[in-house]
């Protein structure tokens, strides 16, 4: 017996403003994640992403067209947003960076340098940007930070495995090779 279709349209109900993301990073990881749940970033489906790309190759559609295009598009409105936010906060006397994450930036970086690892042109853009909104002092910062997370690292994998984490789970985490893990348990000296 076949079943009934239901020819009603679907309910459309609009998500409550005041539960959308405010700050850049945060309305920059909702588009990414619309972005992955479709398959678009290769970093996170990269199956689904390669499909996507044959897909739109053999529609004439030049690779990441239409998303790029989307993605930009989306992170221009989000900063115009996110500058007149920030004068509103400032004109009624407040602060606009005091709920901040303080590694916001840090965070948007990394997410920004993952998300155009297989496009050459989206990562010469990045660094371009990046040339731009940083100076030397910060970039010193960036990278002494960045050496203090390698020399911390071998403590976490440590923390990790005696917690009972696994060691997918931990590489997964660290952005790294389970086999790096595994080279550093090896190591581990006595306790």
């Amino acid at each position: 017996m076949a079943k009934e279709r239901d020819d009603r349209p679907e309910q459309y109900t609009r998500i409550d403003p005041s539960k959308q993301p405010t700050t850049p990073a945060g309305q920059r990881a909702a588009v990414e994640g619309i972005l992955a749940a479709e398959g678009f970033l290769p970093g996170d489906k990269p199956k689904a992403a390669e499909h996507n790309r044959r897909a739109a190759a053999r529609q004439g559609l030049s690779a990441g067209s239409s998303v790029g295009r989307f993605t930009e598009q989306m992170l221009g409105i989000m900063a115009e947003y996110e500058q007149r936010r920030r004068e509103e906060i400032i004109a009624a006397g407040g602060d606009p960076d005091e709920d901040r994450d303080p590694f916001e930036t840090v965070r948007a970086i990394a997410d920004q340098w993952a998300t155009t690892e297989a496009d050459d042109e989206g990562r010469a853009a990045l660094l371009d940007d990046l040339a731009d909104q940083l100076d030397t002092s910060e970039v010193r910062a960036l990278r002494l930070a960045a050496e203090a997370a390698a020399a911390i690292t071998p403590r976490l994998i440590y923390a990790d495995a005696d917690h009972g984490v696994k060691a997918a789970d931990t590489a997964a985490d660290l952005g790294v090779s389970e086999s790096y893990v595994y080279r550093i348990l090896r190591t581990r000296p006595a306790k």
